[in-house]
């Protein structure tokens, strides 16, 4: 099995990397780029797929792990080929998780499998409930726990849509739902909304981020990384909810260290 590396944007991509030395990268222009790796890389473009087939064929590539953001291409971007133009009419009206279908179907044809994320990743999850407990008061965490149970059946029935996998909540008030923006836009967008209106409630709102029902576990897990934390703490939020089987966490020690000295609410279900 020789394993490859589809990296799109932030820095979970180069971690992954770097505790897997002997996998091959595949830039995606405007997303990433080959310098950030020690790694045998090369670059390809979103608009000429056939392009990465012949890259990681070249290479001897049997398995892909898909890490990072990856925008959407937009359909007035010319195509370089019938392929490129075919695949992006074809995604363009889709929601996430029938986009990700799509593209699983279009590697695995090409001769490729998709592993997730954690096969190649160790210590990249929170364990069940509150990480330091002991920081936090009582009437915090049940509301926390309040809050996230609100959240958590909000998703699961949106699931049904295919939308985001991250939602802003106060108790059972909804200050914003992720879409095509992503978790950082609406974290500001949420952000600005408390702190315009309810800065006077006993508690910042909650960020609950975790997979969809039915989600493509091998192509999309949510993630988390430091810098959200910190903007989440800096706008207000009094927590972030997330699963201990199935969010991310982009340099855990590191993000340990932070919650510990900062005493930033992370609960995990």
């Amino acid at each position: 099995m020789k394993i490859a590396i589809i990296a799109g944007s932030g820095d979970f991509p180069i971690q992954i990397a770097k505790e897997n030395p002997d996998s091959f990268v595949l830039c995606i222009e405007g997303h990433s780029v080959p310098s950030s790796f020690q790694n045998n890389s090369e670059i390809v473009s979103l608009i000429d797929p056939l392009s990465w087939i012949s890259v990681l064929k070249k290479n001897n590539i049997t398995h892909l792990v898909i890490i990072g953001k990856i925008n959407r291409i937009s359909n007035k971007i010319i195509p370089v080929n019938e392929l490129a133009h075919k695949l992006i009419n074809k995604t363009s009206s889709l929601g996430d998780n029938s986009v990700l279908i799509f593209i699983e179907q279009f590697f695995n044809e090409n001769g490729f499998d998709i592993i997730p994320v954690t096969s190649i990743l160790k210590n990249c999850f929170f364990t069940k409930g509150f990480y330091k407990e002991e920081q936090f008061s009582t009437s915090l965490k049940d509301f926390v726990i309040e809050s996230t149970t609100f959240g958590t059946n909000l998703l699961k029935k949106m699931s049904e849509f295919d939308i985001g996998q991250s939602v802003v909540v106060y108790k059972r008030l909804v200050y914003a739902i992720e879409a095509l923006e992503g978790t950082n836009s609406m974290i500001a967008r949420a952000g600005e909304l408390f702190n315009n209106y309810f800065q006077n409630n006993d508690f910042g709102p909650v960020l609950i981020k975790i997979p969809k029902l039915r989600q493509n576990l091998n192509l999309d897990l949510p993630v988390i990384g430091l810098e959200t934390i910190k903007k989440c703490k800096e706008l207000g939020f009094s927590a972030i909810a997330l699963s201990s089987k199935g969010t991310l966490i982009v340099d855990i020690n590191e993000v340990k260290n932070y919650l510990k000295d900062n005493k930033f609410c992370i609960y995990a279900i």
